[in-house]
This record gives C-alpha cells, structure tokens and sequence, in this order.
C-alpha cells in the first residue's frame, strides 16, 4: 500500500491548508485540496516535481510504500 505524507510533510513546514499548499505550489485549487487530503489515486511528474521543490525533499517523504500484513 502507498501511504501519502504530503499533507504531514506540508504541516512541519509551516502549510496548514489546503489553500497555502494551492498559493505555494501555483496549481488549482482542487488539485491542492486532492493533494491535501490524499485523495488521489495517481500523481502527474509536474506536480510532484513541484512538491519536492517546494519542500526541498526527495519523493520518499511524500509517498511511501508499506508492504500490507498479508
């Protein structure tokens, strides 16, 4: 299972909405409020490149695959 640390990622770094995440990154605002919930099932290159320089990370902090129990 992927587990998305976005939203996690954003609030120690200072971003505590929805709508800071849209103004920082420069992209619609249900694509930050998708973004910010999790809810998504796919990412676009563009914007996970702008989420790793936003937050000066590498993806790993933002996705990250947990084997499930099974």
């Amino acid at each position: 299972m992927i587990s998305v640390k976005i939203r996690e990622v954003a609030e120690k770094r200072g971003i505590t909405t929805a709508y800071q995440l849209q103004k920082a990154m420069d992209v619609q605002p249900s694509v930050a409020a998708r973004l910010w919930k999790g809810e998504f099932t796919k990412i676009d290159l563009g914007t996970l490149d702008k989420l790793c320089t936003l937050f000066k990370c590498q993806t790993d902090k933002l996705l990250r695959y947990e084997p499930d129990g099974g």
